[in-house]
């Protein structure tokens, strides 16, 4: 029980929801990009949370299943053809041997996530199978997938049976007739609204400064990535440069650099920086900045700590009502 990868695409790599306790040896936690939809898509597949799904940024992606299986596709930015027809996200698919899988563009969103119910098939190192570059750890041979890979999957016991109601057609797939998709999500054209709240450094910058830094839209550039998203626009200088002591950081921190742009800290980020960190991102407006591509245009709010904690609490409410639903 496999799939090939015809085609990765832009990129493409194997994610679970990261590796966690080893910051203080310079690992970083990496895991999927937009937790929340990588999460809903093992959700819908019957599987556990943290089980390994894969990635895809935009798209360019081929993937062959060579045995039949029930999978589910979240997130965004790709349009999704299966056997040469366009299917949804957010459902629970099932589809015979040979079927192939086909990511082509879209005009919004930036990553998908393809889980298999049973799960992948994947080692863990050092309690992930998240995949790090970086370091070569986790995955396949700890790089992103490539032509040629074969990636098995399992056929663990699923929490739900929803695939039992789901007949394949003449197609070679079928796709529930029902949708699993978070109604809160936000979207993600126009002006995108991430919630922060205030950071170890946020007493450095003057009143003007931060007023400049919450009032002021900023775009998305093409330096984003995995690591990090450097935002453009309105400068934050200081106007005392100081010598900063390398802190921790992790994912969500945003720093500003000594040209006066931030730059929010992603899934692979380093886990210690020098430079000053203005804000941190709201956990579940993580997973909103995952999707935006360059040129998207992102503003600011500042919350209470309590309400960062409600947003979260919404989020997870929504995901066990998925599961509730389905079981």
């Amino acid at each position: 029980m496999s799939i090939t990868i015809l085609k990765p695409g832009i990129s493409s790599s194997i994610q679970d929801l990261g590796r966690w306790g080893h910051q203080q040896y310079g690992i970083p936690i990496s895991g999927a990009m937009d937790e929340y939809a990588a999460r809903r898509a093992n959700i819908l597949c019957g599987n556990e949370e943290q089980e390994p799904v894969i990635e895809i940024t935009l798209h360019g992606a081929e993937i062959m299943f060579n045995e039949a299986a029930c999978i589910s596709l979240t997130g965004s930015g790709s349009m999704i053809y299966l056997n040469g027809i366009e299917i949804q996200y957010n459902r629970l698919v099932k589809l015979d041997a040979f079927s192939t899988l086909k990511f082509k563009p879209s005009a919004t969103g930036c990553r998908s996530y393809l889980a298999i119910q049973g799960g992948l098939d994947i080692k863990k190192e050092m309690g992930s199978c998240s995949t790090f570059a970086a370091s070569g750890i986790g995955g396949i041979s700890g790089q992103p997938l490539k032509t040629g890979d074969i990636i098995p999957f399992s056929r663990k016991e699923s929490f739900h049976t929803k695939a039992n109601e789901i007949n394949i057609t003449k197609n070679g797939f079928a796709a529930s007739t029902w949708i699993g998709v978070d109604l809160k999500e936000q979207q993600h054209n126009g002006l995108i609204r991430i919630n922060i709240c205030a950071g170890p450094e946020w007493y450095l910058f003057n009143e003007q400064l931060k007023s400049l830094f919450l009032n002021r839209e900023y775009s998305i550039s093409l330096k984003a990535n995995r690591m990090g998203i450097q935002l453009e626009g309105p400068r934050l200088e200081l106007t005392e440069k100081k010598e900063m002591i390398s802190s921790a950081v992790t994912k969500g921190i945003i720093q500003i650099t000594n040209e006066g742009l931030p730059i929010i800290l992603m899934a692979d980020a380093q886990t210690t920086g020098g430079y000053p960190r203005i804000a941190r991102v709201c956990s579940a407006d993580i997973s909103t900045l995952a999707q935006c591509r360059p040129g998207d245009k992102v503003f600011f709010e500042l919350i209470s700590d309590e309400e960062l904690s409600r947003i979260m609490n919404e989020k997870k409410k929504s995901l066990q009502q998925l599961k509730i639903a389905l079981s």
